[in-house]
């Protein structure tokens, strides 16, 4: 697939991966002393990840490249508040952007239909985002990507993509609709990011989170489940403290331009032609779904 006009004029040759954590590196046996001989399981361009096994079963180091490298102080951040919706932090250096994880336990994608699991944890996440609210300055700060309604419009403008001229206008109208203050949203909650374990939920893999409008979440999360959505829109839109639905549905179409800018950023910080593609699907899927 072809990227469009104007998604790859910032494109470079795809960059090796570079920052590997040797398996005797020091940092993981300092704080897991009786861990194992690491197992690499996932070598992307925005990180790598390692089952670490131990007596008292697996854990999982992840290392993030530069594009997603706020993941392990917000993980730790938000496991610290949250401690009953994200699994436990073992270890955490943001400065190596280095992430110790304990087993979360099984993704929601094994259950085959996990609608009653999903119906328990929207509404957690929902109230997590709710109370992230008054933090969102803190996790600016720390490197979260900025995507509040007011960066949109010059983000769109950088974007400098031909097809997509003309939605300045209307991403205005939609986003006078919005009233909701911005907090963290996941922007890639789907059924492998989500973790079942002796009635526990787990939320993992922030790395693609963002600071924007809380609903933009249910764009992946709707878009990637096989049942009824419906009754999972409701579960997390009923977890909000007033009728939001008419505010849903406009933070759904700003969401699937979102989603494009936060996949061009990724694209362009790594140099990595499946990203573009993925860029490229997700400009088709807006112009084919998205009337604007």
């Amino acid at each position: 697939m072809t990227p469009g006009p104007g998604l790859v004029q910032c494109a470079a040759e795809c960059r090796p991966l570079s920052g590997q954590l040797p398996s005797a590196d020091p940092w993981l046996y300092e704080r897991l002393p009786e861990a194992g001989e690491p197992e690499l399981v996932h070598d992307r361009p925005w990180s790598a990840v390692w089952r670490v096994p131990r007596p008292s079963g697996a854990a999982w180091l992840k290392l993030c490249r530069p594009v997603q490298a706020h993941e392990p102080a917000l993980t730790a951040t938000l496991a610290a508040r949250w401690p009953d919706r994200l699994p436990d932090v073992l270890a955490c250096a943001p400065e190596r952007s280095l992430l110790l994880l304990d087993d979360a336990g099984t993704p929601l994608r094994a259950f085959g239909d996990a609608e009653e699991a999903w119906l328990v944890a929207l509404p957690l996440y929902a109230e997590l985002q709710q109370g992230e609210v008054a933090h969102v300055e803190e996790h600016l700060a720390a490197g979260v990507p900025d995507q509040r309604l007011q960066t949109l419009p010059a983000a769109l403008e950088r974007l400098a993509e031909p097809r997509l001229d003309g939605v300045a206008g209307r991403l205005e109208e939609l986003t006078e609709q919005l009233t909701l203050p911005p907090t963290v949203q996941h922007d890639d909650l789907h059924d492998a990011n989500v973790f079942a374990s002796d009635g526990r939920i787990s939320i993992i893999d922030w790395g693609d989170a963002v600071i924007g409008h809380p609903f933009a979440t249910l764009l992946v999360t709707l878009r990637t489940y096989d049942g009824d959505a419906e009754r999972l829109r409701d579960a997390y839109l009923d977890a909000w403290p007033r009728d939001v639905r008419a505010e849903a549905d406009a933070a759904l179409q700003v969401a699937a331009l979102t989603r494009i800018l936060s996949w061009k950023r990724i694209a362009d910080a790594t140099g990595d032609p499946t990203s573009y593609e993925t860029l490229e699907r997700n400009v088709e899927w807006f112009l084919d779904n998205v009337t604007w």
